[in-house]
């Protein structure tokens, strides 16, 4: 399903200007065939993967009353097998963590405190991660993890706007501008037969000085050879279980 474009028809996009999203009428959605083709490819591969693993480098901003923005920063690596295994490894400022879930239970672990919370799970993926964002435990792009990835991003499109081919990180990318009423969203996704999303940003223009979320791709595996048991925790001599909350292994708990 890779969008193939003549030498001249990427010459002529990759030099061409960005345009501003056009003027949609409510209850409207338009979208440019190059933008949907690049879109339903990015979405059928990542459907169609019966796992995969990938590292993200995230960035999000704080907008302060007075409207300073503030850069914070994270790291994850999920692996994912579907219908019903997850693991991500997450480090930001409030230390590192590791989220399981293994179609029966989902478990939250703080090592540097010993300390895990676990919470009775669904048997599906796309429960789970439902349950996920009911608790307050935060996922990266959870949208490609649902067994329907672009589903959240097709219910609210607006318009959708193919950029061209733009040079990023030593290659060029497919770049695409997506708007919702709530988020403008761009993509770069790989000019290649496995069309993996490289970078997304996420404009939040419905909020106070418009906040942006940054995520850099790398790494993506779609034959990781993972096996069941690194998505099963099993707690180590000297862990301790502490209550399943929206920050389960918050530090006033971890430090009790």
């Amino acid at each position: 399903m890779k969008l193939h474009l003549t030498a001249m028809a990427a010459l002529a996009v990759a030099a061409s200007p960005l345009q501003a999203a056009p003027e949609v009428p409510e209850g409207k959605v338009m979208i440019d065939p190059a933008a949907e083709a690049v879109l339903l490819d990015v979405c059928a591969w990542l459907r169609q993967a019966p796992s995969f693993s990938v590292h993200a480098d995230i960035s999000f901003d704080e907008i302060t009353s007075d409207g300073t923005r503030i850069e914070y920063h994270r790291q994850d690596l999920v692996a994912l097998s579907r219908p019903d295994k997850l693991r991500i490894e997450i480090e930001d400022d409030r230390g590192r963590r590791s989220v399981y879930y293994d179609g029966k239970q989902m478990t939250l672990y703080r090592p540097a405190n010993r300390v895990y919370a676990q919470v009775k799970a669904p048997d599906n993926l796309d429960a789970a991660l439902d349950l996920a964002e009911s608790e307050g435990i935060e996922m990266p792009m959870d949208d490609l993890l649902y067994s329907h990835p672009c589903a959240g991003i097709a219910e609210n499109l607006r318009t959708g706007t193919y950029g061209g081919l733009h040079f990023l990180d030593g290659d060029l990318y497919h770049h695409l501008l997506l708007t919702t009423d709530a988020v403008d969203v761009q993509l770069w996704v790989a000019n290649d037969e496995v069309p993996t999303i490289r970078k997304a940003v996420i404009a939040y223009s419905g909020e106070v000085g418009t906040p942006l979320y940054r995520a850099f791709f790398s790494d993506w595996n779609f034959a990781p050879g993972i096996t069941d048991d690194i998505f099963h925790f099993e707690p180590a001599e000297g862990d301790r279980q502490i209550p399943f909350r929206s920050d389960a292994t918050d530090r006033k708990e971890a430090e009790k």
